[in-house]
This record gives C-alpha cells, sequence and structure tokens, in this order.
C-alpha cells in the first residue's frame, strides 16, 4: 500500500497491478477487507498524483470485485472524485467510469454515472470535456446494445 503513494509512477501503476493480483488469488471478500478500506482512505490524500493511483487502482479492482461492491463502495468516491479541484482528477474519473461501464447494469448507468458523466461534460477544462464525452458515448453504444 505504501507504494501506491511512491514519487515514481512506474511503481504506483506496479502497486496498482499486484493490488489487482492479490484480489483475483484471495478473492472479493478478502479484498474488501484488506484492500478497500486502504483505497478509500488514501483517495483524500493532498498529492494529485495520489489520488490518481487510487482511480487506477478502483478502475482495476473493480472487475475483480464485482459490480455489487463497486456500486456499494467504490462508485461514491469515484463520482466524489469528480468534483476534485484538479483537471486530470476529473478527466481521470470520465476514462474510470468509460472502463466500468460494461459491469454496471443500465439502471446504474443512467442514475448515476451518466449525470456525473454530463457535468463533467461542462467542465471549462477541454481535456475534462473530451473524456466525458468518450464516457458519454460508451454509455450510449451500452445502452442500445442492450
Amino acid at each position: 500500500m505504501q507504494w501506491l503513494e511512491d514519487k515514481v509512477f512506474s511503481i504506483r501503476e506496479a502497486a496498482t497491478n499486484n493490488l489487482k493480483r492479490l484480489a483475483e488469488e484471495f478473492g472479493p471478500e478478502w479484498a474488501m477487507q484488506h484492500i478497500v478500506p486502504q483505497l478509500l482512505e488514501k483517495i483524500s490524500n493532498p498529492h494529485y498524483l495520489h489520488r490518481m493511483t487510487i482511480l487506477q487502482a478502483i478502475s482495476l479492482l473493480s472487475p475483480v470485485l464485482g459490480s455489487d461492491i463497486t456500486c456499494q463502495k467504490l462508485l461514491p468516491v469515484i463520482i466524489s472524485a469528480s468534483k476534485d479541484r484538479v483537471p486530470n482528477i476529473k478527466f481521470n474519473v470520465a476514462k474510470v467510469l468509460q472502463s466500468l461501464v460494461p459491469i454496471f447494469d443500465h439502471s446504474v448507468v443512467e442514475q448515476t454515472v451518466r449525470p456525473c458523466l454530463v457535468e463533467l461534460g461542462e467542465d471549462p477544462d477541454v481535456d475534462v470535456r473530451y473524456f466525458a464525452s468518450q464516457a458519454l458515448q460508451t454509455c450510449d453504444s451500452a445502452m442500445m446494445s442492450n
């Protein structure tokens, strides 16, 4: 967990991949006890790079944890991060939401994910708007295929 706050990106990235492998090996229940609480504590880190790392970890862990755990425990954290003052965090929220659309059911996408992305689509930062629009397109595609 300390590696998530390392100064070197590749170490932080390796840490997120290790967390995913641990969750795959020991299962969602174990991950809920040993990984998720620590991630939730770290999402409020004052350093934006560390917050971005937590978003990346959430993105990698969510498919392993499944839809229920992701919706109950991690989605609120992602939505909260969409209000961050740093544009890089906000566009990473859009990217994470886009990657998670396939594991959410239709109602979660419509009631939670889409409104967040629509709001990000009105952000003053051009990159935030771009990634929000990309994620909204993924939502639309998912809704059409259902």
